[in-house]
């Protein structure tokens, strides 16, 4: 009778258990599909909104048909271009002044973005990721030179090193005492080849092309934030930076890690598991050299179970981005209403920067403009139920908010015509924090 008591309570006992795993099974499944509701509704609400345009030429062609195609030149806060292929100009009188614990190069790159970049050099250098600062990100389809600082490694390891990376190249090693800073240049030269599809109008007449450009003024342009600030291929940022601000850390990892887009073959399948909670098997199938920050953060939620954590172990300037992303999408909303319902000339209220009109970067320091522009801000955080005092983030950030120009002025606009290979060549330099691809959107 006692062994078969036992054997009962063996079976109620197992019965239970499964009867809870079966439970749990269904919650999740509940949870998963309300998770995914939830994401791809905000991907339905919010997909990229540069919707004005000034000129819009509309030609049919194609950039970035091969990296050199697309030259991004650093510009210095003294104003010197880092030209492709040349050294810098020191003077040899100052030499002598060179000292202190930083060391400044210049890297030129094709074919690398800026953090794979430093990440490749940090193992060539054998030292750490964070030893090295830049003033700025640069495309990774493209020809780039930037300013690079470091500290902890001697000269003499760079100039070994300098030409032993594929499509990277080190020049002007300079010692210093100044720390190389996020945000330490004046801007950008952009030099960049259209080549025309024979879809287009113009493709039997490229001149008239030379035509139009020469009479089109171009010295002003939308200030949007461009697409890159977004995600070019993926356009996810704004999404994963609004769940943030809600402190919906669930919700921003599994649009980061998961939710596929545009993806397909092994990369779609790996982001289909992280949606489905099957990290281990995801881990697999995620390339690891261009998607080491998924991984990452995957690893660290299965060792800690924490989605707000797993953000930490992303590189400051990527974990910022997010809420940065968010913050540049409101404003691009603002120069579309700015732009469709008014204009801009300087109104009333206006606070007015090297001649053009501004708007508020909202954030937790927002003082709101008065006026017209005022009336529009106050319309966004109404339409968005913001509370902009929850831009500072427990534990995670604090996003101030700044103010930034509406319009943006384009130097040394020029254009060319190869007429033997249909191709169309402009060049610009622009200010730090202003976009290439948004005078591009209005050529092609």
């Amino acid at each position: 009778m006692k062994t078969i008591k036992i054997k009962n309570n063996n079976i109620v006992r197992q019965n239970k258990l499964e009867t809870n795993n079966n439970i749990a099974k269904i919650r999740n499944k509940k949870l998963q599909k309300y998770r995914k509701l939830k994401i791809n509704s905000l991907l339905e609400e919010m997909p990229l909104n540069l919707n004005c345009y000034l000129l819009n030429l509309k030609i049919d062609g194609v950039m970035k048909k091969y990296p050199e195609d697309f030259i991004v030149e650093e510009i210095t806060p003294e104003g010197v271009v880092l030209e492709a292929g040349k050294d810098m100009d020191f003077k040899e009188e100052n030499k002598h002044d060179w000292n202190g614990s930083f060391i400044h190069f210049t890297l030129e790159k094709i074919n690398w973005n800026t953090m794979d970049a430093i990440r490749e050099l940090a193992r060539k250098t054998k030292t750490r990721r964070k030893n090295f600062g830049f003033a700025g990100t640069k495309d990774k389809f493209a020809l780039t030179t930037q300013r690079v600082g470091c500290f902890g490694i001697k000269p003499e390891k760079l100039e070994e090193i300098k030409n032993s990376i594929k499509d990277i190249t080190i020049r002007d090693i300079q010692k210093t005492n100044i720390k190389l800073r996020m945000g330490h240049l004046w801007g950008n030269k952009f030099t960049i080849k259209i080549r025309l599809n024979e879809s287009d109008k113009y493709y039997d007449d490229i001149s008239k092309y030379g035509e139009i450009l020469e009479n089109k003024n171009l010295d002003y342009i939308l200030n949007y934030y461009g697409t890159q600030r977004f995600g070019t291929f993926r356009p996810i940022t704004h999404i994963v930076g609004k769940f943030i601000y809600n402190r919906d850390f669930e919700s921003a990892f599994y649009t980061y890690c998961g939710a596929p887009i545009n993806e397909t073959g092994k990369l779609k399948e790996a982001r289909e598991l992280v949606d489905n909670g099957e990290f281990e098997k995801a881990l697999k199938l995620f390339p690891k050299k261009s998607h080491y920050n998924e991984m990452k953060m995957i690893r660290h939620y299965i060792k800690t179970g924490n989605y707000k954590e797993c953000f930490k172990v992303l590189p400051p300037q990527l974990s910022s981005m997010f809420v940065n992303a968010y913050q540049s999408y409101l404003f691009n909303e603002m120069i579309n209403i700015r732009y469709r319902d008014y204009s801009f000339d300087i109104l009333d209220g206006d606070v007015v920067e090297e001649g053009a009109p501004t708007g508020n970067l909202l954030g937790s320091d927002t003082i709101l403009s008065d006026g017209i522009q005022g009336d529009i801000e106050k319309y966004i955080i109404e339409k968005e139920n913001l509370d902009l005092k929850k831009f500072k983030i427990e534990d995670y950030g604090n996003f101030p908010g700044t103010k930034r120009k509406l319009i943006t002025k384009i130097y040394d606009f020029r254009s060319s015509i190869d007429e033997d290979n249909n191709i169309i060549s402009v060049s610009f330099k622009m200010e730090r924090g202003n976009y290439a691809t948004v005078v591009l959107r209005e050529i092609i």
